[in-house]
């Protein structure tokens, strides 16, 4: 982000007046640059069971529908892929097993990653798999999470979740406390999206038969990410909102004065923009909507009086 400053001030002195000098107020006028490529790093946790074949099929043929939506935004995307098998303890297929715009073919490096293959034997255990691959940072998925990068976890499932050897007798409430942890540690926003079988019974579709995943879809729910039934026969249109919602525009600036309360105005690009909130004790703005790339969001505000 760059950001250049502007004072306007005056002092208003009378000839002969004895009274200490009386400084008019101190204008200021900050330049901000949106982002031009916001980083993510997006996790494919696929269920490797039997039942999975068809929904695997259709899955790594809308790899590049999914690579396409991020490449649409611009993003500074790092894509992996692991299994609900405690098996394989959360380590990331294909080869290469991070994928990054600098690719050859993201697109069918991707659809390598995601074919995980439908011989796994069961239990499907996604929450603890995704827990085993994020943990492991200094082992064989090292470089996959950026210090300064959002998180969007995504589970492909026809089956509920069995998880509980790794995050314990709850695993929903200790998968979302993982995010949390994850949004301190970086400062972005750390998400998960469920494509699985309906609540509350499940469904039947043109890729087979899915039990709910409950576990999924609530995680997906309280963490603000997306829930997609894994029998819609369409996966691409599945992929471009996934893609979609991995796009993490920043909403939030900091500012380099304390505003006076009630005196600041925002343009961007030019126009006046009214959906914003300040936080004066964290000296924040807060943009209802992101800006777009490159966009330029100027900032007036007199400075309070204890700022001068």
């Amino acid at each position: 982000m760059f950001l250049s400053l502007t004072l306007a001030c005056g002092i208003d002195v009378g000839f002969g007046d004895t009274d200490a000098a009386v400084a008019d107020p101190v204008w200021v006028t900050e330049s901000l640059v949106q982002d031009s490529a916001p980083a993510v790093d997006v996790l494919f946790v696929v269920d490797g069971t039997g039942s999975m074949a068809e929904e695997q099929a259709s899955l790594v043929a809308a790899a590049g529908d999914f690579v396409g939506a991020l490449e649409a935004d611009s993003l500074d995307w790092q894509l992996a892929a692991t299994s609900t098998d405690l098996e394989d303890g959360g380590v990331l297929n294909g080869n290469p097993w991070i994928l990054t715009p600098q690719h050859e073919s993201p697109a069918a490096a991707l659809a390598v990653a995601l074919d995980i293959g439908a011989d796994h034997a069961p239990p499907s255990a996604g929450l603890d798999a995704a827990a085993l691959a994020l943990a492991d940072d200094t082992g064989q998925n090292h470089g996959f999470r950026r210090e300064s990068a959002a998180l969007h976890v995504i589970f492909v499932s026809d089956g509920e979740d069995q998880s509980g050897t790794i995050l314990g007798s709850n695993p929903v409430d200790a998968f979302l406390a993982l995010l949390l942890e994850e949004e301190a540690r970086t400062g972005q926003p750390a998400r998960a999206s469920a494509v699985v079988g309906d609540s509350p019974a499940g469904c039947d579709g043109a890729t087979g038969e899915a039990s709910a995943g409950l576990r999924y879809l609530a995680v997906a729910t309280r963490s603000g990410g997306a829930s997609v039934s894994v029998c819609d026969a369409d996966f691409a249109a599945v992929a471009a909102r996934l893609g979609e919602l991995a796009v993490v525009w920043p909403q939030e600036f900091v500012l380099q004065g304390l505003p006076e309360a009630g005196t600041v105005s925002v343009e961007i690009n030019g126009g006046r923009y009214d959906d914003f909130t300040v936080d004066y004790a964290a000296l924040t703005l807060f943009l209802d909507t992101p800006p777009p790339p490159y966009a330029t969001i100027e900032v007036r505000y007199q400075l309070a009086a204890s700022d001068t």
